[in-house]
């Protein structure tokens, strides 16, 4: 089972960061693959077992069910639901620490998964890196902002 892992620190408190990530349906807002989302059948949003629909910007839609929710650990974990990739299990977390002393937190981001064909390893692993990495540099632009 591939995984991918980054790393990296937020220049925000970990409150801030938390109260942007938790907002399951609303990751339109801070990451730039995503240019629609929206959590179905009225369900709140962040609740567990909740689902988001994603419109890439390429016009593809994936569904993710959000596993679980921990305000007190700050992390979260989500799964595909559906996705216009050939991986079967993904599942992605994403866990906050604050830094001690510091207005700055700590951001781990990991997904794992199973490929449908093996030879693919190394193409899933560079595209699933490159949305978190993306990713990642919106959420601490959107952080600066607001």
């Amino acid at each position: 089972m591939p995984m991918v892992e980054f790393s990296a620190v937020l220049d925000c408190n970990t409150g801030n960061a938390w109260s942007v990530l938790k907002k399951f349906g609303e990751i339109h807002k801070w990451h730039p693959s995503i240019v629609e989302s929206s959590i179905e059948d009225n369900q709140p949003d962040g609740l567990v077992g909740c689902i988001r629909r994603l419109t890439l910007a390429d016009g593809a839609v994936v569904r993710e069910r959000l596993l679980s929710v921990d305000d007190h650990n700050t992390t979260l974990s989500y799964r595909f639901e559906e996705a216009p990739l050939a991986l079967d299990n993904y599942v992605a977390t994403v866990k906050l620490a604050s830094l001690t002393g510091q207005s700055k937190t700590f951001i781990n981001w990991s997904a794992s998964f199973d490929l449908q064909d093996l030879n693919t390893a190394d193409h899933y692993q560079e595209l699933i890196r490159g949305l978190i990495v993306d990713g990642h540099n919106s959420l601490q632009l959107f952080l600066i902002r607001h």
